[in-house]
């Protein structure tokens, strides 16, 4: 069965739709994403998935290719832009590809656009070329669904997915780096750990890598350091009343969000909180900030490379011990090689250590 993985966890969508479901008789757009981001989880693609009953088309080619758009060739890293005219359906329309000029959709550019700093900077920070490493093409689609508040990598068809949001939770999902490069970054955890996405510390793990190295995209594409970037997760694309809120807080999980509309951030802080089952959104704080205090320490590029490395040698069930096990040697091996600094294996044990798994 495939899981797709949302960028807005379930325990937001539920909470918000079960405040709006006691302010109207009408289902509000919150309770729409929720049904759709849960049908997503599961993979489901019979015809009645979704709430139009559209049956899904898995591909990544234009049956018909406008005049003067671009189709780029296989493995070549190129990126293809749909806009799904707010059906319930991927790869509608195809309005842009790999060098063609900005059309009049600011969200169909921003996602081209950001397609184009993941894909740089997996190539020039990571050695990655594209999310299989062998230049598989990156496909967006932009205003998907109606009022749809999230965005998720479709792990099926191998796409991007990215709604409009609602106005009142999020504004449109394209509208930040970290989003892109979190979503397609579970692309990459397909291609190399596979990590189970399951509500353990499998399915955690899956999670934070795309935090990890959705942030570190973020970050070099703000010119942040790990000193001077926020360390938020989806703060962009809150809507104007929620201002001031975010997804998740690497630096201080659990503090992310307080309100009557979104509820209570519950992510713990280290392992002292652990409990299962719990949603994947939830656990991957504590790996969370066992990243973000390595790159206290030794920078966000060498904690990134550390962190990419270990994600290229887990396995589908790995553990948070696993992954810092693995981290460790993987320090040590990029130490002694001079590409990250010598105390990286003892700051990588330390920090682990702070949040419980070592």
């Amino acid at each position: 069965m495939a899981y797709r993985c949302s960028f807005v966890p379930p325990h937001v969508l539920d909470h918000i739709a079960k405040v709006q479901a006691q302010q109207s008789a009408e289902p509000a757009s919150a309770q729409r994403s929720a049904v759709v981001s849960a049908q997503f989880r599961r993979g489901r693609r019979s015809p009645e998935a979704l709430p139009l009953g559209e049956q899904q088309r898995l591909t990544a080619e234009p049956e018909t290719v406008p005049p003067g758009l671009t189709i780029p060739k296989p493995g070549t890293a190129g990126r293809l832009i749909y806009d799904d005219l707010n059906q319930w359906t991927f790869d509608v329309t195809f309005i842009r590809g790999e060098g063609d000029p900005a059309v009049g959709a600011q969200n169909a550019n921003d996602a081209y656009d950001y397609l184009g700093i993941v894909r740089t900077y997996y190539k020039d920070k990571l050695g990655r070329d594209s999310i299989d490493n062998a230049g598989l093409n990156l496909v967006a689609n932009v205003n998907f669904g109606v009022g749809f508040d999230n965005a998720f990598w479709d792990d099926a068809g191998l796409r991007m997915v990215f709604g409009n949001g609602s106005g009142l939770v999020f504004k449109d999902l394209t509208a930040s780096a970290d989003v892109c490069a979190h979503e397609l970054t579970h692309g990459v955890t397909q291609f190399s750990a596979n990590l189970n996405y399951t509500n353990d510390q499998s399915g955690a793990l899956n999670e934070s890598f795309s935090d990890m190295l959705g942030t570190a995209i973020d970050a070099y594409a703000n010119n942040h350091d790990a000193h001077t970037h926020n360390w938020l997760i989806g703060d962009e694309i809150m809507a104007d009343d929620l201002y001031g809120e975010a997804l998740r807080n690497m630096a201080e999980p659990g503090t992310a969000f307080d309100n009557p509309l979104m509820g209570r951030d519950p992510q713990p802080r280290d392992m002292s909180g652990y409990f299962e089952p719990a949603d994947p959104h939830i656990m991957s704080g504590i790996t969370n900030r066992w990243f973000y205090l390595i790159s206290q320490d030794i920078g966000l590029d060498a904690a990134t490379l550390i962190m990419y490395q270990t994600l290229q040698n887990l396995w589908p069930n790995a553990k948070f011990t696993d992954a810092a096990t693995v981290a460790v040697a993987q320090a040590r091996i990029l130490a002694r090689n001079n590409l990250v600094p010598r105390q990286s294996p003892q700051t990588v044990r330390g920090a682990a250590r702070q949040q419980g798994f070592w």
